[in-house]
């Protein structure tokens, strides 16, 4: 749960990261990831998801096929110490992703 928490706290200060979606009971939480525009985009989750998994050997879940889930991202919670590795890379990859 304190995992949860910080992910809740950290994820929105990454530029890139966007609203949390759904709830925050289970373990893991959707959120969205914006294109330079600042805008929902499946496009920008898509290879979010790409790059994390194959350059830096994060997991993730692309999820925005689903109703109501436009360029959302769900991200199970874990360690610490995964979570700390998590938002590192989730920092770096938006930004490559986006240009910045």
């Amino acid at each position: 749960l304190e995992q949860g928490d910080r992910l809740i706290e950290e994820l929105p200060k990454i530029p890139g990261a966007g609203r949390l979606r759904g709830g925050t009971e289970s373990n893991f939480l959707l959120y969205e990831m914006l294109d330079a525009a600042g805008n929902p985009d499946n496009a920008t989750a898509l290879a979010v998801y790409e790059k994390l998994a194959e350059s830096k050997g994060v997991v993730v879940r692309f999820r925005g096929k689903e109703h109501g889930c436009l360029g959302c991202l769900r991200i199970t919670l874990g360690t610490e110490a995964e979570v700390t590795r998590f938002l590192e890379s989730l920092r770096v990859t938006l930004a490559e992703v986006r240009g910045q």
